[in-house]
């Protein structure tokens, strides 16, 4: 007896989660996270690690529901940018591509969410009850926070962004306008390693972070999900499950 023939589903077309709800979702978190930041500490600036280290312990005195809001949405965020690093790496496979940059692309975003999840994860290690007591322990995670969510979480989301930009645009999969500016986000994001140097280069975090969310959008907007003709070509037809070739 024939079994019933199974519903055929498209063998061009990617199958996985939109990479612009997820870039919307990590946007939406990450600006939750700042407002968090204005509406409760609306008269303190952020803390920086070269600031007195009675300041440091007063404005976490201060401000810690702020501060442990503030880790929970950045910590939320780090988990639709994890995603979105492994859905825009599953597609450029999907799509041909074989070069390294493609496994660089991956290796630093999920490097960029495990940074940012460790930067939130010492905000909120600063906002628990009696961590103030110990000024040295104060001290200590913020540096590590700052590290964290600065350079280290930087300077991976550039090798993403560079090695989705080359490698995308090598195989014309998005516009060179996109992959110019992926460069330069990629290289504003290299250059704030500096800041482990000099506090003068903590100016190329910014940068790095936050044009990087115009690039995901045009990216979410831009790249493929069907393959292209002449792959489908080489590939051949789709064949529904149960159908001989």
């Amino acid at each position: 007896m024939d079994l019933p023939a199974q519903p055929s589903r498209p063998l061009n077309r990617h199958a996985g989660p939109s990479l612009m709800a997820l870039a919307s979702v990590y946007t939406a978190l990450s600006v939750a996270g700042i407002i968090v930041d204005v509406l409760l500490a609306p008269h303190a600036s952020f803390a920086m690690p070269y600031e007195p280290l009675a300041n440091e312990v007063a404005y976490v005195s201060r401000y810690g529901p702020s501060i442990c809001w503030g880790a929970f949405f950045q910590f939320g965020s780090a988990i639709p940018l994890g995603i979105f690093a492994a859905v825009t790496g599953s597609r450029l496979r999907f799509l041909g591509v074989r070069a390294a940059g493609e496994t660089i692309a991956f290796c630093g975003g999920i490097a960029a969410m495990l940074m940012l999840m460790l930067s939130a994860l010492a905000g909120w290690t600063l906002s628990t009850a009696d961590i103030t007591d110990t000024a040295g322990a104060v001290r200590a995670l913020q540096l590590l926070g700052f590290a964290a969510g600065g350079p280290g979480f930087v300077a991976p989301l550039g090798l993403f962004v560079a090695g989705v930009s080359v490698t995308s645009s090598l195989h014309r999969l998005i516009p060179r306008w996109l992959m110019w500016l992926g460069i330069l986000i990629a290289s504003a994001s290299e250059l704030s390693t500096l800041t482990l140097l000099t506090w003068n280069a903590a100016i190329f975090i910014p940068m790095g972070r936050f044009i990087s969310i115009i690039w995901m959008f045009c990216v979410a907007a831009t790249l493929p999900t069907t393959l292209p003709i002449h792959i489908v070509g080489a590939r051949g037809p789709a064949i529904s499950p149960g159908t001989a070739a």
